[in-house]
């Protein structure tokens, strides 16, 4: 609105300089003419010194709009606002002028003022657009869903396809998660103005994040025909061609991006995941310590980072940047149990016993338990282990799988309580319940130094296909012992 605004600014400008040519030419024009006639011979003086004539200075109107483009052109909001206190009166009503006000008050979030403008600006046009569209900015940046309503019901009722208007609701759309919806809204506001970048952009975001992939495509790069420089549109190019698996392209795209827009943390999210499909590692940990540097206090990075030097068997490092992920997002699970489980190979059983703890908290499975029982026992504290398997068998079936093997832990052994786990075990229908019931034998036969045992058991475990269990891990770990 400013931009438009600044019209009525260039074409005063453009009046004050047409008057201080006209002031130049009369001047000219009133000079005397040469004499045609021979002049005597005068005596030679000395050439009177030429007083420089002074400028003629700017009507006010003219003074005015020269002190405001300069402010504007500094982005000094604040000054261009005090200065229309000495708006010269052939301004005062001037629509255009007090549409510029109401836009710099809303850059400075004055929304009060602004709207107080617009409504100014309504009594003597009803139906000035940049007015309305205004007041829907204010209202919507204030909260005020009633008011806002209002003023968006009233800008569609005269014009349906308003741009204004139906970018903002496809953005409540889009945030809301109601990507259709966001959609439709976008494709009317490019009925409105098909040149409008805002729109397009929203459109094919939203056509990806509804899978409409082609539509998607298509738009993003009529974007970068009248923008080839654009990040945003570069970036998307790079999200679709990486949905195709074509991760050269995609790694190509995003490089443009960054070339644009260095400082963007989720280019460089997205270039680490290229680059890692590529299976250029330690360039993709590069790319996510970028964005490290850029928004140390986020999570995200830190969690790739743990999981691409975990691929790696690169334990310390994973084990730092787990620790990263848990101190800067303490809600996200995940973080928890993988660090509980490298803190645990680490032989940290202080720290895995904290972190299983942490873990049980958001999940609690009778397995968490078991691991933090077996960290005591390993610590040779086996009160603290055996209050923490009591505590579990009151919240399980005693008719269950899992109470006979939360119970084999806690009781003193027994052969005939050994053989009925055993005999439980191999019974279990489910393969992951299974999985997990043989690793914990296996932990069982290790805390008692029943080395070949525990082997043994490791073995049934790691001979699994696709387990989905996190004591795999551990027992490929055992196995190597």
């Amino acid at each position: 609105m400013i931009k438009e605004n600044k019209s009525k600014i260039l074409l005063i400008l453009a009046a004050g300089a047409l008057l201080a040519t006209s002031v130049f030419v009369t001047s000219c024009a009133t000079a005397p003419k040469a004499d045609s006639e021979p002049k005597p011979e005068v005596t030679k003086t000395e050439p009177k010194k030429e007083t420089k004539k002074k400028e003629p200075e700017d009507p006010p109107n003219v003074k005015f709009v020269k002190q405001l483009q300069v402010l504007l052109d500094k982005g000094d909001t604040k000054g261009a606002i005090a200065h229309f206190d000495s708006i010269p009166s052939s301004l005062k009503d001037d629509l255009e002028l007090k549409n510029l006000l109401g836009a710099l008050y809303y850059s400075d979030a004055q929304y009060d003022n602004a709207i107080t403008v617009a409504n100014e600006i309504l009594v003597v046009d009803p139906e000035n657009m940049d007015a309305l569209e205004l007041i829907s900015m204010c209202t919507k940046a204030k909260g005020d869903k009633k008011a806002y309503k209002e003023a968006t019901d009233k800008i569609l009722a005269a014009d349906p396809y308003n741009p204004s208007v139906n970018i903002q609701k496809a953005e409540e759309y889009a945030v809301n998660k109601k990507y259709k919806l966001a959609r439709d809204s976008y494709k009317k506001a490019l009925r409105g103005d098909p040149e409008n970048l805002d729109a397009l952009f929203g459109y094919a975001q939203m056509s990806y994040y509804t899978d409409d992939i082609k539509t998607a495509s298509e738009n993003f790069l009529k974007i970068l025909d009248k923008d080839p420089e654009n990040p945003a549109a570069l970036a998307y190019m790079g999200k679709l061609a990486y949905e195709e698996q074509n991760y050269l392209r995609a790694t190509k795209f995003i490089q443009q991006a960054i070339k644009q827009d260095p400082v963007n943390y989720d280019y460089w999210m997205d270039y680490g995941t290229y680059l890692r499909y590529q299976g250029k590692f330690d360039d993709a940990a590069n790319a996510w310590k970028k964005a490290v540097e850029l928004d140390p206090s986020y999570f995200l990075a830190y969690a790739y980072l743990a999981g691409n030097y975990d691929d790696l068997e690169k334990w310390d490092e994973a084990l730092e940047n787990y620790r990263k992920v848990i101190e800067t997002n303490p809600k996200y699970f995940y973080a928890y149990e993988s660090t509980a489980i490298l803190e645990y190979r680490a032989k940290n059983y202080e720290n895995a016993i904290r972190y299983f703890t942490k873990t049980y908290e958001f999940s609690p499975s009778y397995a968490y338990t078991l691991m933090i029982a077996a960290c005591y026992f390993k610590l040779n504290k086996p009160l603290e282990a055996k209050k923490v398997l009591a505590a579990q068998l009151k919240k399980l079936d005693s008719n269950s799988n899992e109470y006979a093997l939360v119970r084999f832990y806690n009781d003193n052994y027994n052969r005939n309580a050994e053989s009925n786990v055993i005999q439980k075990i191999t019974k279990e229908t489910n393969s992951n319940n299974r999985g997990k019931m043989l690793f914990y034998m296996g932990l069982y036969y290790e805390l008692n130094n029943a080395e070949d045992l525990a082997r043994e058991y490791y073995a049934k475990v790691t001979s699994m296909k696709a387990p989905m269990f996190f004591e795999y891990r551990i027992a490929e770990w055992g196995l190597m012992q």
